[in-house]
């Protein structure tokens, strides 16, 4: 096992007054846009009700990691109560089965029927992206746990869409790249899938490892809801670099994707760095011994040495059954941890107040490691370069590297890097 590193490699937003336990200031720290003219915002009284509405694909090819966002959103209101400061939160979820123009039909079903306060999710970008357009367009809030799109805290960044359990795709990756040329990998191939996530994934791994020195000789791309890998872990075989970086969007794309490579061959003679979808506990649940010591990269290390993620993950083995938490779970119960720390400190607050108080919260150690929120409502903390390990019969993401406060803007300036163009299959940075 390689000793453990850290290394800060943050070079725009710092952090600040971060305390032992979460501070909560209300000092909003606004995104750029024009906020809706209806804002809402509660009046910050005890009592009343919040009521949710949770959008996520729990049917489909992404029901996995769908269900388990739900899931620990879910755990954290059944460990602590729904009801915070005299406030009820309610929730009604769902199903979107990952598709976007079913994504936006539920949320006009939760705003416009239901009346929700609030819409959570959904998960893939591309769902996630036309949820928060709608949703910023009629004053309600919409908190992300997981989607990794961009453009939600980028170009398309409002006063009322936080992203509260992730990082972007660019983002997490991008120090993936950074690592994989510090292992003296010269040569790159990559393989993400054809959307918003998977462009943002590859874009992220590539100016990282080229960042370093080193080249991306490929770059390939799959649809969502492929299955068979075979021709694509060839495509990877032929490019013979000296390292392949590999994006999924979590749920059973991982595991397909890896029986392909290894029933191939190539488990031991090509070098392979993961995204932290395709390295997830659905991964590892499957494959188990067959990828001990496989690497990843990911915000999320359920084998990290902390008591915050020993106790998260004791109280979610004792109610699913014995399994270990994804960075699914673990982004629905960071959500939902912050609303009710919201809720506990104001009584009941909606509309960009909401989502001003969560983006003003810090953690010197939350689940993920010390993390914050930058001016345009993105997640900043770690990311951990990870390797499967077998502990105590177990199967886990052990870090075996730490950077450091990572934000948005891939060692650019925000100017700079919102005058690119969005990312896609011709554009993946300069």
């Amino acid at each position: 096992m390689r000793s453990t590193k850290t290394r800060a490699r943050g070079r725009w937003t710092a952090l600040a007054g971060l305390g032992a336990a979460a501070a909560l200031a209300l000092t909003a720290c606004a995104p750029p846009g024009a906020a809706p003219d209806d804002e809402g915002g509660g009046d910050g009284e005890s009592g009343g009700t919040l009521k949710v509405g949770y959008i996520s694909p729990i049917t489909g090819n992404f029901a996995i990691a769908g269900q388990e966002m739900v899931d620990g959103w879910n755990l954290y209101w059944e460990l602590n109560g729904d009801e915070v400061n005299g406030v009820t939160v309610e929730t009604i979820v769902e199903d979107d089965a990952g598709n976007p123009e079913t994504s936006l039909t539920k949320a006009k079903k939760l705003v416009e029927l239901d009346e929700v306060d609030v819409v959570v999710g959904p998960l893939l970008a591309n769902t996630a992206l036309a949820v928060a357009a709608y949703t910023s367009s009629v004053g309600i809030p919409n908190l992300h746990p997981v989607a990794a799109a961009d453009d939600l805290t980028q170009r398309s960044a409002n006063d009322l869409t936080v992203r509260t359990g992730s990082m972007s795709g660019s983002q997490m990756n991008y120090p993936g790249g950074q690592w994989a040329a510090d292992q003296d990998h010269e040569t790159a191939v990559t393989l993400c899938p054809d959307y918003a996530f998977g462009w943002e994934s590859c874009a992220g791994f590539k100016q990282g490892f080229e960042e370093e020195g080193g080249e991306v000789v490929a770059q390939y791309w799959f649809p969502n809801g492929t299955s068979d890998f075979s021709t694509y872990v060839s495509q990877i075989q032929a490019a013979n670099a000296d390292i392949a970086f590999v994006a999924t969007a979590g749920g059973a794309p991982g595991p397909d994707f890896l029986k392909s490579f290894l029933g191939l061959g190539l488990g031991e003679s090509q070098p392979l760095l993961m995204n932290c979808c395709g390295m997830d506990q659905a991964t590892l649940r499957a494959l188990g011994s067959e990828i001990v010591g496989f690497n990843s990269v990911s915000w999320w290390a359920e084998g990290r040495d902390s008591d915050t993620v020993r106790e998260f993950s004791e109280a979610y083995a004792e109610n699913f059954e014995g399994k270990i938490p994804s960075a699914n779970v673990a982004g629905g119960y960071q959500t939902a941890s912050l609303v009710a720390k919201v809720l506990e400190e104001n009584g009941l607050v909606t509309g960009a107040d909401l989502v001003s108080a969560i983006s003003s919260t810090t953690f010197d150690d939350s689940i993920f490691g010390k993390v914050s929120f930058d001016d345009y409502n993105n997640f900043v903390g770690p990311v951990y370069i990870r390797e499967v390990q077998e502990i105590d019969g177990k199967f886990l993401n052990v870090p075996i590297e730490t950077f450091e406060d990572i934000d948005q803007w891939l060692g650019k300036d925000p100017e700079e890097a919102l005058s690119q163009p969005t990312y896609s299959q011709s554009f993946q940075g300069e």
